[in-house]
C-alpha cells in the first residue's frame, strides 16, 4: 500500500510540472458506423472506443482502443448463416491542428499506425495484421474542459499475399481535457 501511494504522489509531481510547461492531455470515447470498402466478407458494423490524448506543442498524440461488429456477410457459396466478424484495434493517432478544450470550434487531420485483430469463429478466422489509418476531424468546444467530436477516417490493413482490407468510419463522442 505504501508503494501504491508512494508512485501516486510521484506522477502527481511529474503531471503538474508538465501541465505548466504547456503539455495538454485528455479523455475520450466514440462510437459510429464501419464500412468495409469493396469487401464481400465483411457487411457495415458498429464501432466504439476509447482514447487518450497528450498534446506538447503543435501535435496531439492519442493512443486508442476499437472494438468492431461488421454486420452479416451474403454469401452464396456458403452453408449456414455466418456472422460478421469482430475486429479489435490498438493504434496510435498524430493529430495535427487540433486544439485540446476551450470553447469554440477546431478542425485537425490526423494519421496513424495500428494492430489490428480480426477474429470469425464461424469461418475460422483469427488474425492480426499491421494497418494504417487517416482522415479529419472537427471538435467542438462545450467549456474548458468538455468537447463534442465529429471524425471520418480511412483504414487500410495489410493482408498476407499483399493485399489490404480497407474501410470508412465514421464516429462522434465526446472527450475530457484536463490541465487547462
Amino acid at each position: 500500500m505504501k508503494k501504491l501511494l508512494m508512485a501516486a504522489l510521484g506522477l502527481l509531481l511529474l503531471v503538474q510540472p508538465a501541465m505548466a510547461a504547456g503539455i495538454s492531455a485528455g479523455v475520450g470515447a466514440f462510437g459510429g458506423l464501419e464500412m468495409p470498402i469493396i469487401q464481400d466478407d465483411q457487411e457495415q458494423g458498429t464501432v466504439f472506443g476509447f482514447k487518450g490524448r497528450l498534446k506538447a506543442s503543435f501535435i496531439t498524440l492519442e493512443p486508442n482502443i476499437m472494438f468492431t461488429k461488421y454486420g452479416d456477410p451474403d454469401f452464396e457459396d456458403v452453408i449456414g448463416d455466418p456472422e460478421g466478424s469482430k475486429l479489435t484495434s490498438f493504434g496510435l493517432d498524430a493529430l495535427l491542428g487540433s486544439s485540446i478544450g476551450g470553447p469554440g470550434v477546431s478542425s485537425f487531420f490526423f494519421a496513424g499506425i495500428g494492430i489490428y485483430k480480426t477474429k470469425n469463429d464461424q469461418l475460422q478466422v483469427d488474425e492480426s495484421e499491421v494497418g494504417i489509418s487517416g482522415g479529419i476531424g472537427l471538435e467542438i468546444g462545450l467549456g474548458p474542459k468538455l468537447g463534442l467530436e465529429a471524425r471520418g477516417r480511412i483504414v487500410v490493413i495489410g493482408t498476407e499475399g499483399g493485399g489490404s482490407k480497407k474501410a470508412a468510419i465514421l464516429t462522434a463522442g465526446v472527450n475530457y481535457h484536463f490541465g487547462l
